[in-house]
This record gives structure tokens, C-alpha cells and sequence, in this order.
């Protein structure tokens, strides 16, 4: 499979990865950007972020808080190409 990437604009970091079946936080987690979270189940909204280009998918969990166009939450979204996002 590809590698793909993320880019995070605000701190000019690329991570490559293999796209797999695991949320965008886990994936920043194993990459030593930790974002505030409390339920990693898209209720409470602490770990909303930009996604400015790509996109993110809700499988097993759609997110219960409210959000403006353009966030999402990284404790319930895959991702499955490049994306950019600002933390």
C-alpha cells in the first residue's frame, strides 16, 4: 500500500504513514503530537481540529458534538489519503 501523509500546518510536520483502519488521533499519538481529549468517542469535542484539504471518514462512530464546517474530530475519523490539518 502507499504511504500517505499528514501535513500539520501550524507546526510545519509531515507524517507518512500506511493508511489503516485506526483513528487520525492514535496515529498522531504514535507520532508525539498529543491533542486534548476526554471521551475518544466524538461526544465531548476537546480534540477538534482544522482539516483544510482531504478527507475523513466516520465508520464505526459518528461525532455527537457540534462543529463548525471543516472540523473534525481525530478520536473517531480515518483517514485514507494525504491530508492537511492545523491543530
Amino acid at each position: 500500500m502507499i504511504n500517505s501523509k499528514i501535513i500539520i500546518l501550524n507546526n510545519n510536520k509531515v507524517i507518512y504513514y500506511k493508511p489503516q483502519n485506526i483513528t487520525l488521533i492514535s496515529i498522531l499519538e504514535k507520532n508525539d503530537i498529543i491533542l486534548d481529549s476526554q471521551c475518544k468517542q466524538g461526544y465531548c469535542g476537546s480534540c477538534r481540529i482544522k482539516l483544510l484539504k482531504g478527507h475523513v471518514y466516520y465508520k464505526n462512530i459518528f461525532p455527537l458534538a457540534s462543529c463548525k464546517p471543516k472540523d473534525i474530530f481525530p478520536c473517531c475519523c480515518t483517514i485514507s489519503g494525504s491530508i492537511l490539518i492545523k491543530i
